[in-house]
């Protein structure tokens, strides 16, 4: 008998924990759950009770019956920084982390943090001579630390880590069974419970990322969308007006939602710019759960993918 390896993927915010138990190589959705927060454990991402998230994990472990050792993480997005940032053409590989490490140290307003993990892409030449620009991914050190440390107090191990803008994309092209997107600026948008998350990229890579945060206690849909509207909009008219200098376009915007709205939102936007839109939708994951429960879950399942 030929036995797969399950791993549990995990994503906290400030108000939830939800997690999906997936086989990894046949990708299959063995179980899924959410777990509600108390206000005040986690605030802007970062862990304050920390004895009582654990309890909260290990009753989560324990009630699903969770053995699986390997963890994957979703990096919260209230620390992630992706921003694109100028550096010196002849830098590469460890130089040119080396270099970012220390403008940051200098420039201590760049980051809400002093101390960074950071990654880092090759975008394109700079219109500055001797200089290129680079995509840069940053979150908190200490933070991280402070999830893993959380999950390995049960013996599991934290294999990989993720950030929702290339998870979104991701669940985008595997709904449409693609590699790659088939135009070159795209807004990915998540509308998720108490935030939305917009983000632009130039074919793979990330360019523009903002979060716009909503406070659900009394849900206004009305007042709900029209925030929603307002930041894409002004999300596409600073695209186009200042970073492209009227030079690009937004093409296509994907809307991830974690709920279904009374009102038509692709119509909404329409109204306010002329772009093809599209829902991520998706109801081919192999699983013997409810797919019409597995919706809310997409974001931990796409660690998998």
């Amino acid at each position: 008998m030929i036995f797969f390896k399950n791993v549990i993927n995990m994503m906290f915010t400030d108000h939830y924990i939800r997690f999906a138990l997936v086989e990894e190589r046949t990708k299959t959705v063995k179980q899924v759950g959410e777990v509600k927060l108390k206000k005040g454990i986690i605030s802007s991402g970062k862990i304050m009770d920390a004895e009582l998230l654990q309890k909260i994990v290990r009753t989560i472990f324990k009630k699903y019956n969770l053995n699986a050792q390997l963890v994957n993480l979703m990096v919260p997005d209230a620390t992630l920084v992706i921003k694109k940032i100028e550096v010196p053409s002849y830098l590469s590989n460890n130089d040119l982390k080396s270099h970012i490490k220390l403008e940051l140290e200098e420039a201590q307003q760049i980051l809400p943090y002093n101390d960074p993990i950071i990654d880092v892409f090759e975008y394109q030449d700079s219109p500055k001579e001797n200089m290129k620009e680079v995509i840069l991914f940053a979150t908190s050190k200490q933070i991280i630390s402070s999830y893993l440390k959380v999950i390995q107090r049960f013996k599991k191990t934290v294999t990989k880590s993720f950030v929702s803008p290339l998870l979104t994309r991701k669940l985008f092209l595997y709904s449409k069974n693609q590699s790659q997107d088939g135009q070159q600026y795209t807004m990915y948008t998540q509308i998720r419970e108490n935030s939305h998350i917009i983000t632009i990229f130039d074919h793979h890579l990330p360019i523009i990322s903002l979060k716009d945060t909503f406070e659900l206690d009394d849900y206004d849909e009305d007042a709900y969308v029209e925030q929603i509207l307002d930041v894409i909009e002004r999300v596409n008219h600073f695209f186009k007006y200042q970073y492209s200098k009227k030079k690009e376009n937004i093409e296509k915007i994907v809307l991830y939602t974690e709920f279904d709205f009374k009102k038509n939102l692709v119509e909404l936007i329409r109204d306010k710019i002329d772009v093809d839109i599209e829902f991520i939708r998706i109801n081919d994951f192999k699983t013997k759960l409810p797919r019409a429960m597995l919706r809310k879950y997409y974001l931990p399942i796409a660690m998998s993918l």
